[in-house]
């Protein structure tokens, strides 16, 4: 249902959607019970997108799961995903892209 509600507000907005809205999936959240427990500062990217016009760029998550702690991945910007290069470590952000399917 994000994702529809996302579209259609892009749809109205065209490519000034970006001005006001950043939408991130994050596969394996799960809302917080998934493989990966996403922990990052989003209050602090909010907080820095209105008070000092710096939209997030970006962003990191870490995983908070006790098996899994310390993993990182983009948040990647809809309708892109998290993918691996084929190249390093798959528990770290650095070894993957920003990809559309």
């Amino acid at each position: 249902m994000t994702s529809a509600y996302y579209d259609r507000v892009a749809m109205r907005y065209g490519k000034a959607v970006r001005d006001f809205v950043r939408y991130y999936i994050q596969p394996g959240f799960g809302h917080g019970f998934g493989s990966f427990n996403m922990t990052w500062d989003s209050l602090g990217a909010l907080d820095a997108w209105v008070n000092a016009g710096r939209a997030p760029t970006d962003p990191v998550a870490t995983d908070a799961n006790a098996a899994s702690r310390g993993r990182t991945r983009p948040l990647c910007e809809y309708p892109t995903f998290p993918r691996y290069t084929g190249r390093g470590d798959l528990d770290s952000a650095a070894s993957l892209i920003c990809a559309q399917d």
